[in-house]
């Protein structure tokens, strides 16, 4: 489950660049004008990262306490998914796309970036880049703001990696953040 799980990350990560490419090559379906094949291309990662979200309850449980530093990471990744733009802009065949797609899809999973997806902040997430007081080094997506290093608590973390959690909580369940 969880190489799946990885998978489908880094699918909604490193979708950008089909859907650029897509619009600007306008792509439709008929009977759909390119406009509106447009509107779908553009909602299709947000309707996948929003299952991504979802299957994160089937992860396994964790916690995180006792952190010694916390540094906010939510612009620290956008220069990537800028990128995946200009990528898409800039492809001009099929065969590019496919082979510059796979390249990026590859070099994406390997490096277990595809976490920070930006859809997660139009659902009210934000990401974190912790240290523990064991010295372990956490990369947090949460939708509480996180102000001291000193007062987190989190105790219905859902474990990606080793590295990665993402809150997962119950609405009647408290954060102290």
């Amino acid at each position: 489950m969880n190489k799946l799980f990885k998978i489908f990350l880094t699918i909604n990560a490193t979708s950008w660049v089909v859907v650029v490419f897509g619009i600007k090559e306008e792509w439709a379906i008929p009977p759909l004008p390119a406009w509106a094949f447009s509107i779908f291309l553009l909602l299709a990662p947000v309707l996948l990262s929003g299952i991504s979200v979802f299957l994160t309850l089937f992860l396994s449980k964790d916690f995180v306490e006792n952190c010694d530093e916390i540094e906010e990471a939510n612009s620290a990744f956008l220069p990537v998914y800028l990128c995946y733009f200009f990528v898409g802009l800039g492809v001009e065949k099929y065969q590019h796309l496919i082979f510059v797609y796979l390249m990026i899809f590859i070099l994406t999973y390997v490096a277990q970036a595809s976490y920070f997806n930006p859809i997660f902040l139009l659902f009210g997430y934000h990401f974190y880049k912790l240290k523990t007081s064991t010295g372990a080094r956490i990369f947090l997506i949460i939708r509480e703001n996180i102000r001291m290093a000193k007062v987190v608590n989190l105790s219905n973390l859902r474990r990606i990696n080793n590295n990665t959690f993402i809150s997962w909580r119950n609405k009647n369940e408290s954060v102290n953040c």
